[in-house]
């Protein structure tokens, strides 16, 4: 299968040629692999060493102590000159790696350069510790944005119209509407996944992302976060997937999934720290007026969310189809958001709310999403309680 480009690949190779580790997180099946296989090749084959933690031997060759990682590397050092970049996928299975990785990048930063891939950022985080600071650097790989599903899909010049657009701008700049909603309706409700988008037949669709729902979420999330009420929490992501775009309180889902109130909140966080699902607080400063504990919930693909579900009819047919269109533009606010930007929403106690309020050093731009023809929001009242605050509305008609 030939490589298509992922934006993330320009990243990844301004921190090639630095001292520092990198990690590339993300969920199993977004691409990571194939991110790395294309840096072997920007980087030259000749030059490369490639390890698949999965892979028995390759573990036992470098999970041992430091001088047996040694060795193990050396014993497969290729015989080009100078620098080697060695490529370790799903660090995670890689006991007290952080120890190791300290060491061989603080004293064969000239032999080796390090780019590790792994499918829990709690986990790979948490061994980070503080014997990483300044000797690693993260990328975070997720499920291709609308811009990278159109050049997944052959639609060249959309992908790149849409690539530095934010989402209220989509239905605004001319383009072909009835082939935009057609694109959008398909990454709705099959999401972004890589294989997922270039398999053509929906019933292969559907299979890959119920595969990907079955050995990823319920599998391998319960394995590394070692969940235990395997049943409740078989509850609690079916009780989210219903919930898009919902707030979360979480007595209620204590109470519906009989699971405790701290565990629902470890749950939410490992779904989250496992790139399943995204949770944005309130935006507020008057506490009088505004909310400010409940968080939303979006899915980091609406595809696995629809595949939870089992529905996979057309946008127009599924009766949350408010809740998965505005989930669309929360994603692609996050894949297009400044690196100093943070997405929030807005809701009063007396019921005025604003989808998403972006912040960014000072700037406020806030967002209505409406699918179908209503122009109902609350700009006024938002834009009185947050002065010079720029409002766009965002309709799928």
């Amino acid at each position: 299968m030939p490589y298509i480009q992922r934006t993330a690949e320009a990243k990844a190779m301004s921190y090639i040629e630095n001292n520092r580790a990198l990690f590339i997180l993300g969920a199993r099946q977004v691409g990571k692999t194939s991110l790395l296989r294309r840096l072997i090749e920007l980087v030259g084959r000749e030059r490369s060493l490639y390890f698949d933690l999965e892979n028995p031997e390759h573990l036992r060759g470098l999970g041992g102590d430091v001088n047996s990682c040694i060795s193990y590397l050396r014993q497969h050092r290729p015989p080009a000159q100078g620098r080697v970049y060695v490529f370790i996928d799903e660090i995670q299975y890689y006991k007290d790696f952080s120890s190791t990785i300290k060491y061989l990048v603080d004293h064969h930063f000239e032999d080796y350069k390090f780019v590790l891939t792994g499918s829990s950022s709690l986990l790979i985080k948490k061994s980070f510790s503080e014997s990483l600071v300044g000797r690693k650097d993260i990328l975070e790989l997720y499920p291709l944005s609308f811009s990278e599903f159109c050049r997944f899909s052959g639609e060249i010049w959309l992908a790149e119209q849409t690539l530095s657009l934010r989402p209220d701008q989509y239905f605004l700049e001319g383009f072909d509407l009835p082939k935009l909603k057609r694109l959008i309706n398909e990454y709705i409700v099959f999401g972004g996944y890589p294989q997922v988008v270039l398999t053509p037949k929906r019933t292969e669709k559907i299979e890959l992302l119920r595969d990907i729902v079955s050995s990823y979420i319920l599998k391998d999330v319960k394995n590394l976060f070692k969940i235990e009420k395997l049943d409740q929490f078989n509850d609690l992501v079916r009780f989210l997937a219903v919930n898009l775009g919902k707030e979360l309180n979480i007595q209620t889902l204590s109470r519906t999934t009989g699971l405790y109130r701290d565990t629902v909140q470890n749950h939410l966080r490992a779904l989250s720290d496992a790139y399943i699902i995204r949770l944005i607080k309130p935006l507020h400063r008057n506490l009088n007026t505004e909310i400010r504990k409940m968080s939303k919930l979006y899915y980091v693909d609406t595809g696995v969310r629809n595949a939870i579900i089992n529905n996979f009819n057309s946008l127009e047919l599924q009766p949350d189809r408010g809740e998965q269109f505005e989930n669309f533009i929360y994603l692609q606010l996050f894949y297009t958001k400044a690196i100093t930007a943070e997405i929030r929403f807005w809701k009063t106690r007396n019921g005025q709310e604003i989808d998403f309020v972006v912040l960014d050093e000072g700037r406020i731009d806030a967002y209505e999403v409406k699918y179908g023809s209503s122009q109902k929001n609350h700009f006024a009242a938002f834009q009185a309680a947050y002065p010079g605050s720029l409002c766009s509305l965002i309709s799928y008609t």
